[in-house]
């Protein structure tokens, strides 16, 4: 009868110990998937996210980077100048001539003295009349009709009319209604140099 029991024991404390075998091995389990899940979050919310920018800021990178070359460039065609090709034909005694101005990869047709100078008018004047006189009109003299000339003619036919109007600078022509000058900067013959100067001073094309 004691030798029933003590087996009977013996039994009890090894199944007891099996027991506890079996559910420490399912808690270090637990504990290590735990710990591998957490560590798998941690690198890919703090490693991978931070190495990698965003589609905004690679964009906003991107444009930025756009707008300052755009402004180089824009720097750069104010201080080389536009190119005008003065146009072929028409009668070359005229007054006023014409040409083919390329801004903003788009060709535009412009006036331009019989000379070949840029033409420009000023986005302050009121409509036949010349707020730039004096000083101003050093900087960009205007375009004077010859003395006695009360009508200019132009080497083509225009869309818009030339006429002459007396202003503080003399007989000065008028291009739909828009005071004309040139610009005193301007050296060479066919290069355009004025064009947004003080965002007031721009080319006269045929339809302003």
């Amino acid at each position: 009868m004691k030798a029933f029991r003590t087996l009977g024991l013996i039994g009890t404390t090894l199944l007891l110990a099996v027991l506890l075998v079996a559910c420490g091995d399912t808690g270090m389990q637990s504990t290590t998937a735990n710990t591998a899940s957490q560590n798998m979050n941690n690198k890919t919310d703090s490693g991978m996210m931070n190495n990698t920018p965003t589609a905004t800021s690679t964009m906003g990178t991107n444009n930025n980077g756009n707008m300052n070359n755009n402004n180089n460039m824009n720097n750069n065609n104010n201080m080389m100048g536009i190119t005008i090709v003065p146009g072929m034909g028409g009668n070359t005694n005229a007054f006023i001539h014409t040409g083919v101005a390329t801004i903003n990869n788009t060709k535009v047709n412009v006036l331009m003295t019989n000379k070949g100078f840029a033409v420009y008018y000023h986005r302050a004047d009121p409509m036949l009349k010349a707020t730039c006189t004096g000083q101003c009109a050093q900087d960009w003299p205007p375009v004077l009709a010859p003395q006695g000339m009360m009508t200019v003619s132009s080497s083509v036919a225009l869309p818009k009319q030339l006429s002459v109007h007396q202003t503080a600078n003399g007989a000065q022509v008028f291009y739909d209604g828009h005071a004309l000058y040139t610009y005193g900067a301007d050296m060479q013959a066919g290069v355009a140099t004025g064009r947004g100067q003080d965002m007031q001073w721009y080319l006269v094309g045929f339809t302003l």
